[in-house]
């Protein structure tokens, strides 16, 4: 096994010539700290697999807080998504992200922008702790907003950061642009296609989500139907990675 890198030797002044794969450096860091699992073969009863917050199942994990704790590799990611944002033609007057994850990644995002970042909160009153609440100052009218997560895998986040932002701004007719930056997109399926919002990503990997029915209850995850067990990935990473 090769010996584990400490990622806060990793530099931003490592990347200042040549060519950088940010795909291929986030699935380093990620599997580096333990952060990154995936389901490997045919559903089987005797492997476990992921359960997500909201009670689904999944065959993939990725634990994005556990490399952007990082502060340079946070500007790294950041920087780099900023670069490809500004190529897409994204001239943003404000960034704006997710609590509480996406918050150190959207303000490197926001920098290299030349933004202003901003972040709602979570609703206190939310016991899903779903809901968001803008509670900073209004953005001026006809502002220009970019929205930047540091991992998407719906659009369930998306669109309450939005309706957190829009129900206190009411007239101000704020410019969202049509596409989300985010490190990572977790899709279903790729390629994504004549997706809205557009989502511009660093890295993109297919992972199965199997909702649960809101009126069944039921997810129809194939590793359910054979016996596999469903685990919490942060509070049983040994028994669902086997290490």
């Amino acid at each position: 096994m090769s010996e584990k890198l400490n990622l806060l030797d990793v530099c931003p002044e490592f990347f200042t010539t040549g060519v950088f794969n940010p795909a291929a450096a986030i699935l380093t860091w990620l599997k580096n700290e333990d952060a990154y699992w995936e389901y490997q073969g045919e559903s089987s009863s005797e492997r476990p697999h992921a359960e997500l917050s909201g009670g689904g199942c999944s065959n993939g994990f990725i634990d994005m807080p556990a490399i952007l704790k990082y502060p340079y590799i946070c500007e790294i990611l950041g920087k780099e998504l900023g670069k490809r944002l500004k190529m897409s033609g994204v001239e943003a007057d404000w960034v704006i992200s997710s609590p509480y994850s996406a918050i150190t990644f959207g303000h490197e995002v926001a920098k290299e922008l030349g933004a202003i970042f901003g972040h709602p909160i979570k609703d206190p009153t939310d016991p899903k702790q779903k809901r968001m609440l803008w509670r900073g100052r209004l953005l001026p009218k006809g502002s220009r907003v970019l929205q930047v997560e540091e991992l998407i895998t719906t659009t369930s986040t998306i669109v309450e950061v939005r309706n957190a932002v829009e129900e206190v701004h009411k007239g101000k007719y704020l410019q969202w642009f049509a596409m989300v930056g985010t490190a990572v997109h977790r899709p279903a399926l790729l390629p994504v296609v004549f997706a809205i919002p557009r989502i511009v990503a660093l890295l993109e990997k297919e992972m199965q989500n199997y909702i649960k029915d809101k009126i069944t209850g039921t997810t129809n995850c194939p590793y359910c139907e054979v016996g596999s067990e469903k685990l919490r990935p942060r509070d049983n990473w040994a028994e669902l990675t086997g290490t």
